[in-house]
């Protein structure tokens, strides 16, 4: 959906540059935004995972909920990283900026935190009872980990 035209956009219109500023700031924007609904597939995720240990509980599954546990602490803290994570914001008037195609490179990097996370969920939500799937979730957070430092990285050579 775009937004309206408003008086600055008018104005901005005779200034060289200004048009591709706002087509980036819209790219953050989107980049923000995708980033909150990764973290709230990852926060039901997390939920999902508690509900399933007070079955542990009951049914005196240590080990299984020593596991779990791992994993949902690691959970959270890849969701905080991931919320908090770098995105391309750079000023109008500053020395480096982030171009329309590096972008679009950063947007490619988050397509695949979202197979990860995706990955996550489906075996949260179907597999959660399979003895392997606790590793399998923290394999996958490990990934992320790795995805969230090639994305910084990336960004961080245009600031």
């Amino acid at each position: 959906m775009e937004r309206k035209i408003n008086l600055f956009d008018k104005i901005g219109n005779l200034i060289p540059g200004y048009k591709g500023y706002v087509i980036r700031d819209e790219k953050r924007n989107t980049d923000k935004k995708f980033r909150d609904e990764l973290v709230s597939r990852l926060n039901q995720s997390e939920e999902f995972i508690i509900r399933y240990q007070k079955e542990l509980v009951t049914s005196d599954d240590v080990t299984n909920l020593i596991l779990w546990e791992q994993s949902r602490k690691a959970l959270n803290t890849i969701s905080t990283k991931i919320k908090h994570s770098t995105y391309g914001e750079s000023s109008f008037f500053g020395e480096k900026q982030l171009k329309e195609d590096e972008l679009d490179a950063i947007y490619n990097i988050d397509l695949e935190l979202t197979e990860k996370v995706s990955l996550i969920v489906k075996t949260i939500l179907s597999d959660i009872a399979e003895p392997l799937s606790a590793g399998i979730v923290l394999n996958q957070i490990f990934d992320i980990e790795q995805i969230l430092l090639k994305r910084t990285n990336f960004i961080n050579e245009y600031k």
